[in-house]
């Protein structure tokens, strides 16, 4: 989905977002939520994404939480819903806006232990 499209979806649910933008002309904003962690699952093939089993965020993943995930197509969906998102999303408030480290698999399965 564009983020055209997005903001249109958002200006059809949200009465607020509409209202703005009748009265401004102003379009809601929308992010590509993005993160090194992000970068690094969306690197890995769907088949072995769900190979990888019981794993959860920490802080060296760049997420102040430690959420645990049944399969890593499960963590990359909580951690980005869709291409582009209007607003807040859960996992958005947990991410460690200074972290800027390239995951990598090495650093990735010692995160897992």
């Amino acid at each position: 989905m564009s983020q055209h499209t997005t903001q249109l979806k958002h200006l059809a649910r949200s009465p607020k977002a509409m209202m703005d933008f009748q009265m401004r002309g102003k379009l809601p904003n929308a992010v590509r939520p993005d993160s090194p962690l992000i970068r690094y699952l969306e690197s890995i093939s769907p088949r072995e994404r769900i190979n990888i089993t019981n794993i959860r965020l920490s802080p060296s993943l760049g997420y102040q939480s430690g959420a645990q995930f049944s399969n890593a197509q499960v963590m990359l969906n909580y951690l980005k819903p869709s291409a582009w998102v209007v607003g807040n999303y859960p996992a958005e408030s947990y991410r460690i806006k200074a972290f800027s480290k390239q995951i990598t698999k090495d650093l990735f399965q010692a995160a897992q232990r």
